[in-house]
C-alpha cells in the first residue's frame, strides 16, 4: 500500500501570513488537529509548514499574545516533512518516526501538495494487515492434529 492510496486527499491548508486566530478557526470549522501551511494560496500550493493546536496553544501562553496579532508564520514548524505519494506505508513509518511527527504534508510527483497523512492512517492500516494475520495464524488445518495421529498418510506426504 502507498501513501498515496491512505493519505486524506483534500489537505486544509492556510497562508504563512495569515494570523493565527483564522487558522484557529478554520481548524475548528474543518475539525482538524493541524493544517499545512503554503507561502501563498493557489492552485497548486507548495507546503512550508505545518501548524497544529497544540503549536497554537504553546504560542499562547509562551507569548501571552492576542492570537490575532501573531501570523501563522511565526509559530508554524517548517522544514515539514513531506513524504512522497509513491512511498511505502512502512518508509511513511519510519520517516515520521524519525523526525517525530504525527503528520506530513503528502506530495506528489511536481512537488505538488496532494493530500496529508497522519498517524491514525497509518495506524489504521497497519492494524487491519495485524487483523488478518492473526486470522490467518487462527486457521487450522483439517483434520486436526489430534485426529490425524496413528493414520496413513496420503500417497507422498511425509
Amino acid at each position: 500500500m502507498k501513501v498515496g492510496d491512505l493519505c486524506g486527499r483534500k489537505p486544509v491548508t492556510v497562508s504563512v501570513a495569515a494570523p493565527v486566530s483564522d487558522a484557529a478557526r478554520l481548524m475548528c470549522e474543518e475539525d482538524v488537529g493541524a493544517v499545512v501551511v503554503t507561502a501563498a494560496p493557489s492552485e497548486q500550493p507548495i507546503p512550508v509548514g505545518m501548524l497544529t493546536d497544540r503549536d497554537i496553544v504553546c504560542a499562547q501562553l509562551d507569548r501571552g499574545a492576542d492570537l490575532g496579532q501573531l501570523r501563522v508564520g511565526d509559530i508554524m514548524s517548517g522544514d515539514p516533512l513531506m513524504l512522497n505519494e509513491d512511498l511505502s506505508v512502512g518508509e511513511a513509518i519510519h520517516c515520521l518516526r524519525n523526525r517525530r511527527v504525527r503528520r506530513a504534508p503528502v506530495i506528489g510527483a511536481s512537488g505538488e501538495l496532494v493530500g496529508v497523512i497522519s498517524f491514525d492512517d497509518l495506524l489504521a492500516q497497519v492494524s487491519g494487515d495485524l487483523r488478518a494475520l492473526a486470522r490467518l495464524a487462527e486457521v487450522r488445518s483439517w483434520p486436526p492434529r489430534h485426529e490425524r495421529r496413528g493414520r496413513p498418510r496420503a500417497p507422498g506426504v511425509r
